[in-house]
């Protein structure tokens, strides 16, 4: 029995077809998640990455603390469960109003690992995240 031929070109074709829709899918998730921040009146332009993992910007109205833009699907955020769209109130009991706030506190205090207040949707629940990256 004769093994069967393996067309090279369809088989490019469709290797090439499937990096195009992860591409694609990439960017529709890269604009959802901007579309979610947007929703939560944080798209201000200032953003920073205090934490590892994800990236924060202030929230409006300013003074009500940060909103988590994005994150890394793999990193130590995720992994403690924390979302894009959350809002960061507290960091060990503190409360966060901006980013500015939360850069202060973090340079102040050297605590390898943090509780973070975090609201989501309504409902504030507290997180254990190590401040070093993996």
């Amino acid at each position: 029995m004769e093994a069967p031929r393996i067309d090279k070109t369809a088989t490019s074709r469709l290797l090439i077809g499937l990096a195009l829709c992860a591409a694609l899918m990439s960017g529709a998730f890269f604009l959802h998640v901007r579309r979610d921040a947007e929703d939560h009146g944080s798209v201000s332009g200032a953003s920073a990455q205090l934490l590892p993992g994800l990236t924060l910007e202030n929230a409006e109205p300013a003074g009500t603390g940060l909103i988590v833009t994005s994150m890394e699907s793999s990193g130590p955020a995720a992994r403690a469960g924390i979302a894009v769209g959350d809002d960061l109130i507290r960091i060990d009991g503190t409360p966060i109003a901006s980013l500015d706030q939360a850069n202060a506190y973090l340079s102040q205090h050297g605590n390898a690992h943090l509780i973070l207040g975090l609201r989501h949707q309504d409902a504030v629940r507290m997180v254990a995240l190590d401040r070093s990256p993996d």
